[in-house]
């Protein structure tokens, strides 16, 4: 891979970083799962790629846009780990009201008004 196509795949994982930390913003963990496996991908070619074989200045500029990753990646890894939690603070919710409803059931008696208990939970 010559030295222009090395520089273009490193902007590139830069590139979908980038977009990966703006799905990520949005919400949208499905779009930043696949951004998450096409660098993947990228990041094994870069890895293939003997620096010896390049100039000085390609490994400066790549090694400036690597740094400009980490920091989108900071940010990115903090966007998911405070969506986790809250995804685990929703689970515990949702398993506290099916205790309570089970409570309620029980205390009922009866199944056919257990029903109703579900669906008003």
């Amino acid at each position: 891979m010559d030295e222009a196509s090395v520089l273009e795949l490193a902007a590139r994982l830069r590139d979908l970083t980038v977009a990966q930390l703006e799905a990520a913003r949005a919400g949208e963990w499905d779009e930043a799962l696949a951004l998450l496996e096409e660098r993947g991908t990228l990041v094994q070619q870069l890895q293939a790629v003997d620096p010896a074989r390049l100039s000085a200045a390609s490994r400066e500029a790549i090694a400036r846009l690597l740094e400009e990753m980490q920091v989108l990646d900071r940010e990115l890894v903090g966007r998911v780990e405070t969506a986790l939690q809250a995804t685990r603070e929703a689970q515990q919710a949702v398993e506290r009201n099916d205790a309570a409803a089970r409570g309620y059931r029980r205390a009922l008696g009866t199944a056919g008004e257990g029903e109703l208990v579900d669906r008003e939970a």
